[in-house]
């Protein structure tokens, strides 16, 4: 078997990589996206599908795609895999992982996957990005996508038409610790005005202990995860590469 780096994907192979993504979801009960917007494309494909009596067209493949961040001065590739479910622990995985090392040797490596554990194999984790939601107990109205109070300010953009993102909400250092975060988001979404919107939706990086405090208690609730973790190679206790 073979692994081949690819920067674009035919139509053929487009649908092929999303059947084994969506095979996938099915098998692990995950809901990852199986739109196919990266700048990179590691497959194995399966050759021999008499011998391996594997109908899909591929049986791994890793996909990724440069960050907007640096870590250390370098470029960071963020990426994600999926393996055919028969095909597991034969070894798919770290071929594809191996080509990456080898042809993005200057860039520090990140993995992301809709679980949080420790570490994913040996990859040592380093935070999760938690999507929240929140029903609110009556409807309403656009609060303005820049709201200012003399502690603090936060920012909403409509997400559909009965969904709400608040994408910021920031509190002033020497208001910290006082409820301020608390006091701005019940006045806009249990005192705003009467409307149509129905939800609140929000991202927030589980490193911001105090933002999940506050959200929490505000009664949003887990949709939704992500994981990422340092796509480091593994080394020997001599600090060699393996």
């Amino acid at each position: 078997m073979e692994v081949l780096l690819q920067l674009e994907l035919e139509a053929e192979e487009k649908r092929a990589f999303q059947d084994l993504i969506l095979l996938c979801n099915r098998e692990d009960g995950t809901n990852y996206d199986s739109g196919l917007d990266y700048d990179f494309f590691y497959s194995i494909r399966n050759e021999e599908k008499k011998e391996s009596g594997i109908k899909e067209e591929f049986l791994a493949i890793l996909m990724g795609y440069k960050l907007g961040e640096q870590e250390e001065g370098q470029d960071i590739l963020l990426c994600t895999a999926f393996v055919h479910p028969s095909m597991r622990g034969q070894g798919l995985f770290t071929m594809c992982m191996e080509c990456l090392y080898d042809d993005f040797r200057d860039k520090k490596i990140r993995l992301m996957r809709k679980e949080k554990d420790e570490y994913f194999l040996h990859f040592p984790y380093i935070y999760t990005e938690y999507f929240l939601e929140k029903t609110l107990e009556r409807p309403i109205a656009f609060p303005g996508e820049r709201r200012v109070y003399p502690y603090g300010e936060v920012f909403f953009s409509p997400y559909n038409e009965k969904t709400l993102y608040l994408y910021g909400l920031m509190v002033e250092n020497r208001f910290r610790g006082q409820g301020k975060g608390e006091e701005i988001l019940r006045d806009c979404l249990d005192r705003g005005e009467a409307g149509v919107y129905q939800k609140v939706i929000l991202q927030v990086d589980s490193r911001n202990r105090a933002a999940m405090r506050l959200y929490t208690k505000m009664g949003f609730q887990i949709k939704d995860l992500v994981s990422y973790y340092r796509g480091e190679r593994k080394r020997n206790r001599d600090g060699k590469n393996i």
